[in-house]
């Protein structure tokens, strides 16, 4: 990583001031020294954005040197002054500089925390998805496809128009009918070969036949997305569209997929009976949503507008 000129002239300033106060110089030029030192520290601070390690480390080590300076200009300063007042004042600076420096120090510690949370909840959220692409594989390859030929040698054998056969046809055509509702619902292949949109289309229109409520579908024309964007998306709309039909009496829902420059907006809206005076009830379905939207830094409201439900999300990509 290159050096930064600004951070470079803060540590040579650093050590031009630690040299003054060794060698007892001039008293004057150890506190502007020292002063200047604190203030491109804070400056290169300032300046220095993101949050890999390599960065979160030096942002470390300048807020140390920005303390270590606060430090050189207290002791200038005792030994410049004699009058108690006018030591007072004059430390108002180096005290300014330390909580300054103790501010940054806690923000930067609640942004690693923040940092932190994310990745455990990101890392929480993969690790169910993963889970739910293995049983789909499973459920796919193997159970359905092994129902699927059973259906097929029934289908042959009923020409004997014995009842038993047709019954079990039936039972077995019904299963697979289910199988496919629940890889859908686990995992939709749509969404993994042709994107968020196609996948809010299907699982529109799974719903629709189940439920009998019309769905409609407006998207963009989006490219791909990264992949857990994409299905963090996917779960949001999935959890909003099955709570509106299950406890708001909705006869049409509409979901809206907009990309706007940097930002995604998706919203699902129904003409249900809307949101209890309290607000959303809590639940481990609402929670899941709130914790998608964390783990993309997204802002989720859900709201009543006049009547009926909005959930609402914003991405900024």
């Amino acid at each position: 990583m290159k050096t930064n000129p600004l951070v470079g002239l803060a540590t040579l300033l650093l050590g031009v001031s630690t040299v003054l106060e060794l060698a007892n110089a001039s008293i004057v030029a150890q506190l502007w020294v020292g002063i200047a030192a604190g203030i491109m520290f804070l400056l290169a601070i300032a300046l220095r954005r993101g949050s890999d390690i390599q960065v979160l480390a030096q942002r470390a080590r300048l807020l140390a040197g920005a303390g270590l300076s606060a430090l050189l200009i207290v002791a200038s300063l005792w030994q410049a002054t004699d009058g108690e007042s006018a030591r007072v004042l004059l430390l108002l600076i180096p005290v300014g500089l330390l909580f300054t420096t103790a501010a940054l120090v806690l923000r930067e510690a609640e942004a690693q925390r923040r940092r932190a949370r994310l990745r455990e909840l990101r890392a929480h959220l993969d690790g169910q998805e993963t889970e739910r692409r293995h049983w789909v594989r499973e459920l796919h390859d193997e159970t359905l496809q092994e129902l699927a030929a059973v259906h097929m040698l029934l289908g042959v054998a009923e020409s004997g128009n014995v009842q038993q056969i047709i019954d079990a046809r039936r039972v077995v055509g019904h299963q697979i009918q289910t199988l496919r509702r629940l890889i859908a619902r686990m995992r939709p292949l749509a969404l993994d070969t042709l994107g968020l949109a196609a996948a809010l289309d299907e699982l529109a229109r799974h719903t629709a036949d189940i439920t009998g409520v019309r769905i409609e579908v407006e998207a963009d024309d989006l490219p791909r997305l990264p992949a857990d964007t994409e299905t963090h998306v996917y779960r949001i709309a999935q959890e909003a569209l099955t709570n509106a039909v299950r406890h708001s009496g909705t006869t049409h829902i509409t979901i809206e997929l907009h990309r706007y420059d940097e930002l995604l907006e998706l919203t699902v809206r129904d003409n249900g009976c809307g949101l209890p005076a309290g607000g959303p009830a809590p639940g481990q379905g609402l929670t899941g949503m709130r914790e998608r939207a964390e783990a993309l830094t997204a802002r989720l409201a859900i709201t009543s507008p006049g009547t009926g439900t909005q959930v609402r999300l914003a991405i900024s990509l």
